[in-house]
Formats: structure tokens, sequence, C-alpha cells
């Protein structure tokens, strides 16, 4: 019988910080969670603490040593510039795990977990969003990451600026009436958008957070046609980057599997996932949705598994989802 050979996935973002390790069939044995990895949140110190913590929770459920690795993917959130992996390696590298040591930014771990091949685009809906390829040649590129003002438009933070601003259009005449007034208003406890902008912005009592971006879904679900085109909208922009990084790749006239993962695309009223994956269509045919299933961190496992140049494909990862589908911790059900 071979020796078992484990691998360590770990997916570290700006909520929490997944650990897995699986061996070389696919067969989860071990998993872990922590907070924060985002080293731009809590500083580099911190973020490798919560790495430390995960694999230490991952390594005490499978009954494994460090040493018992054989190596390792690691998914980091702020991971953007090539400088970053300059101050990320030393952080991994005091985690001590053998074998090779692969860091990408955590979009790639959604792109391997939602792939057999690792090939493909991922696109992320979230608190932000970034956009990641991956064509069969192994060429990668990606979006930049920061944000709208350099060009990551269609994240939560985006919409909710376009609901703010549709509110106050609607306030001062220059748009139509909305329930995105009310609805922000209720959720705020403020009388009115008056002192609801008063209150975000000159004491700052009121915070408008992520969470009140499922008031747009909920507007749209309900009729609103001002949060419908918000919807659209942004899902159309997110489109346009899909299409710019599959064709930087090389991979709008063959078939490819659009990843869609996210808090943004877990919401039943799906038009902002339809309008996304209407534009990309216009423009690569033969394009197969594939929404993310699984938790990301099993992305870390399956390249860190690629890198020592075992065994993967359709059945490793298969059984990588099937196992991590039943760890509790592994699962965020997110509205």
């Amino acid at each position: 019988m071979s020796e078992r050979r484990y691998y360590l996935g770990i997916d570290a973002g700006g909520t929490k910080t997944h650990a897995a390790i699986a061996d070389q069939d696919g067969r989860l044995v071990g998993v872990g969670q922590a907070g924060t990895g985002n080293w731009e949140i809590v500083g580099m110190k911190e973020a490798g603490r919560s790495l430390e913590r995960a694999l230490k929770g991952a390594l005490r459920t499978a009954g494994l040593r460090t040493s018992d690795l054989n190596g390792a993917g690691y998914g980091l959130a702020g991971l953007d510039w090539p400088s970053d992996e300059e101050r990320l390696e030393p952080v991994v590298r005091q985690l001590g795990v053998p074998g090779p040591q692969v860091l990408v930014n955590d979009a790639y771990v959604a792109l391997h977990a939602g792939t057999d091949d690792g090939c493909g685009v991922a696109v992320i809906g979230g608190t932000g969003a970034t956009v990641a390829g991956r064509n069969r040649k192994g060429e990668q590129f990606r979006t930049l990451g920061p944000g709208d003002d350099w060009g990551d438009f269609g994240g939560a933070g985006d919409m909710l600026a376009q609901a703010t601003r549709a509110m106050v259009y609607a306030y001062t005449g220059r748009g139509p009436a909305t329930a995105l007034t009310e609805l922000f208003c209720a959720a705020t406890q403020a009388r009115d958008v008056l002192e609801l902008a008063e209150r975000v912005t000159r004491d700052h009592s009121v915070k408008i957070d992520r969470r009140l971006v499922l008031l747009v879904f909920d507007a749209a679900e309900a009729g609103d046609q001002v949060a419908r085109d918000i919807l659209v909208h942004t899902g159309r922009e997110q489109g346009r980057n899909v299409v710019a990084v599959a064709r930087r790749l090389d991979m709008l006239a063959e078939p490819f599997d659009l990843v869609t993962a996210g808090g943004l695309f877990r919401d039943t009223y799906g038009l902002y996932r339809d309008a996304m994956i209407a534009y990309v269509r216009e423009r690569a045919l033969a394009v197969r949705t594939a929404p993310l299933l699984a938790p990301p961190v099993i992305g870390g496992v399956l390249i860190a598994m690629r890198a020592a140049g075992d065994q993967d494909g359709a059945s490793v990862r298969q059984e990588l989802v099937s196992d991590a589908l039943r760890h509790p911790i592994l699962i965020t059900q997110e509205r």
C-alpha cells in the first residue's frame, strides 16, 4: 500500500481563515478555522497568527504533525502586487510546512476549487470585486483588486454607492422615486434621506455597511426599477471584466468555465448574476457557468497537489467537495 501524502490548503480572507488537509486521493482529513488572515486589515503579525491557528486546528483534527505534510497552497487576500508576495513569504515560511509552497491571490483558490483542471475564469462578487483567469497553457491574469477607482467595479460597495446616489437623486428631484429610500431609512432609523445623509456625513452615527446591500436585492425583487437598474448595471460591469480577462488569456473563442463566487452570487434573486452571465455569453458563446458550491479552501489543496506533481482532476476534486460540504466550519451561509 502506497504511503499517504498530505496537502494543506489555506484560504485567508477578510472575515475568516480556513485551513484544510487532504490526502492524495482527495479525502479530507482535517479542517481548521481562525479570524481574518488579510494583513491589510489586521497587520502582518496578526495575519500570521490566524494562519498558524487555522493550521493547528487542521493538524489537530487530522491527527498529524506539520512534518507529515507534503506541500501547501495559500489563497491570501491582500496578495495584490509582486511586493506583497515578498512580504507574505516569510509569514508562510514560519509555519514550517515541508514541500512546495504556492502563494496566490485568494481569487485563484476559488478558480481551482470550482474547476477540475484549475483553468477558466473566476469572478468574485462580495464586499469588493475581483476577476481572475488561468488558461490551459498555465498563464494567469486578473484584475487589480483595489476597487472601482482601478477598474474593479462590481462589489457590494459599488451597489451601495449607487443606491445612496439614487436616494439623493430622488430627494432632489434629479431622479425617480425609489423604494430604496424607505428601506434604507427604516434600516438606519432615519426619518428621511436628509437625516440619513447628515448622520452619515456629519456625526458618523450611521455607517452604510455591506449588510445594507441586501436591501437593493429586496427592492429589486419587489419590482423597484431603480434597484433593478443597479443590479443590471453592476452585473454587466462585472461581465466586462470577465470578458477582458478571458480576452487577455485568449480564451473567448474556446469553451471555458466561469466560476461565480461570493455573497452577491448567493442571493436567491439572480438579476445581478444573470446580467453578468448574459453579457459574457454575448461575447463568449461556449462559456460554461459554474457556481462555486464548495469552500474555496479546497482550491488551495489542489494547488498544492499540482505543485507537488501528484494526481488531481475531476475525481479528486469531487471527493474534496463531497467531504468539505460535510464540515460545518467550512460552510458559510450568507443570504
